[in-house]
């Protein structure tokens, strides 16, 4: 992991390197600990354009919400009873969008 990640010291000093770099994505460190993500302008464009972004966002969202974390912890512990997509469209009378 120690290629991917950068100090918050060497981001200040090559921060136009940084974003124009090959690596896609670098781990920011301070005294060994993590402090956040930097991204690429490559990468950055590319989740922005896919969508991955506003997925990240909601999969961070969904990390900080109670209802799904006591859900993923109950799953984990093997006390639920998860259901496959195609049964749970049924149950409910949906059906997924036509492809183009």
């Amino acid at each position: 992991m120690l290629h991917h990640s950068i100090s918050i010291t060497d981001l200040q000093r090559q921060l136009k390197g940084v974003f124009d770099d090959t690596e896609p994505m670098r781990i920011v460190l301070s005294k060994n600990a993590v402090r956040g993500i930097v991204f690429s302008k490559e990468a950055a464009e590319l989740m922005m354009r896919s969508g991955i972004l506003d997925q990240l966002r909601e999969e961070l969202w969904e990390l900080h919400d109670k209802e799904t974390a006591d859900l993923v912890t109950l799953d984990r512990a093997g006390k639920t009873s998860p259901v496959t997509f195609d049964s749970y469209l049924k149950k409910h009378a949906l059906r997924t969008p036509a492809r183009r």
